[in-house]
């Protein structure tokens, strides 16, 4: 007697048929894996887009499209785009497909923070998703949907809503939201998000007492942060990926310099300052050695220049002893200027991006590991990672110093052969420390730069 085919859609549950015993699966959709691709990617807030055009007396599409072209030449391979326009949906889709690039968006109807949005369990969602993903169609330029910007504990339930909604009215793409570091653990272990992403801006202003703002404190809140979140999602089926930073924030009297650098007048809180380029190279090296498996930097489009600023009243806050005292450059408001043009921050970025772009299949195959035994002389940080397919054992490297070049020296295990400098496709010399023991290699990494190794190993027994 031939049972009839059953499904069921809870994992785990066992069904009694005909005196027989089968355990079901829940049903799998693509929106529930983690995508296959590793985004070296840039966020951009749309609503400053036509506030810059205005500005500059330009087409808002021709200011957005401008600022695109210079992410295309950068290899920005996903635009995080926050405040979107529903109108504006169709069109962005197209250029971003023009250049190559994934469009994940966060929309301005969309948001798991927005009480009201609630009422009548969430009826106004019911009737919001199918317009929203009417406007998106199909494309798979179009790979997922930001639910949330910076959710906090309260608003756990809501996202998982949400989740649940567009899994459903658009299972194949996925859905995730960008979370700040106390909140991201939580996040990784409890909404089942595939996607998990935390936002570290790690280089606050000068003497500012609420964030890190040395070398030291900067670097070790990052790492420690993006660690917590790899910890976190363990072995789910699911990838973390880092939003890092580059942006300056005064608050209170500022104005921008004749180079598009936002400038803090006597009076202003200095708040973040924008990261040099050693630092900009250091944050993508160490979300990769961390294992996270993308990077996206905050943000395209700075802030556009408002007659008045420069006029402001101080901050009212009880900190007023780090308030400014001079005029002080914090550097560009973004990757780009108010009039368009590339900082070297971005500049900076491409070449690195251009650099890893190549490998990105192998960055989301690798897996963290602790064997062979790798060590780093200072300042130098390492992490073992294997390649599951072929078993192959990668090294990351990275010169934490962000002020100077340093020669790393790396140890390597017995059984390693042969060292290859990946990006640089070179063969690294290697020392023997003592017969049939240990090696070292060194390599040349400017501040805050990296490299991936590939340890060859010898057959065993020999």
């Amino acid at each position: 007697m031939q049972l009839p085919t059953i499904r069921c859609a809870f994992l785990g549950v066992a069904l009694v048929v005909a005196g027989t015993t089968m355990t079901c699966t829940s049903w799998a959709v693509p929106a529930d894996q983690p995508p296959d691709f590793v985004p070296l990617g840039v966020y951009l807030s749309w609503e400053r887009i036509g506030a810059n055009a205005k500005v500059r007396g330009i087409d808002r599409w021709q200011d957005a499209c401008e600022r695109l072209n210079a992410l295309e030449s950068c290899k920005v391979n996903l635009l995080w785009v926050t405040n979107m326009s529903e109108d504006d949906l169709p069109r962005l889709i197209d250029e971003c497909r023009t250049r190559g690039m994934y469009l994940l968006p966060s929309m301005s109807s969309i948001e798991a923070k927005v009480d009201w949005r609630w009422a009548k369990d969430g009826a106004y969602y019911t009737k919001r998703i199918p317009r929203v993903l009417a406007k998106a169609g199909t494309d798979r330029t179009l790979v997922g949907w930001v639910l949330s910007d910076e959710p906090l504990k309260k608003h756990f339930t809501r996202v998982t809503d949400l989740r649940k909604r567009f899994r459903e009215a658009d299972p194949n793409r996925f859905s995730t939201a960008v979370t700040m570091w106390p909140q991201t653990p939580p996040v990784a272990r409890e909404l089942n998000l595939p996607v998990v992403c935390v936002d570290l801006y790690p280089f606050f202003g000068p003497k500012d007492p609420n964030g890190p703002h040395t070398d030291s404190a900067s670097k070790s809140f990052f790492r420690r942060n993006s660690a917590a979140m790899i910890e976190a999602i363990g072995a789910r089926n699911a990838v973390g990926w880092v939003m890092g930073m580059c942006f300056s924030d005064i608050w209170g009297p500022r104005r921008y310099d004749s180079q598009g650098h936002l400038i803090g007048l006597p009076g202003s809180y200095l708040h973040w300052r924008a990261p040099t380029l050693a630092e900009m190279r250091w944050q993508v090296w160490e979300t990769f050695r961390s294992g996270a498996k993308g990077f996206v930097s905050y943000t395209l489009a700075p802030e556009a220049p408002k007659a008045g600023t420069e006029t402001l009243d101080p901050p009212k806050v009880t900190w007023t002893n780090v308030l400014a005292k001079t005029e002080t450059d914090l550097g560009p408001n973004a990757l780009t200027n108010p009039d368009g043009s590339v900082t070297p921050q971005l500049s900076e970025l491409g070449r690195l991006y251009t650099r890893l772009t190549p490998h990105t299949a192998l960055i989301r195959r690798w897996q963290r590991s602790g064997e062979p035994l790798l060590e780093t002389s200072e300042p130098g940080k390492g992490q073992l990672l294997t390649d599951p397919g072929d078993g192959v054992i990668y090294a990351v490297v990275l010169n934490d110093d962000l002020q100077r070049e340093q020669t790393i020296t790396v140890r390597v295990g017995e059984r390693v052969a042969a060292v290859r400098d990946l990006l640089a496709g070179k063969t690294l010399a290697l020392t023997k420390d003592f017969a049939g023991g240990s090696s070292t290699v060194s390599i040349r990494l400017a501040a805050g730069d990296g490299a991936v190794l590939v340890l060859d190993r010898q057959a065993a027994g020999n």
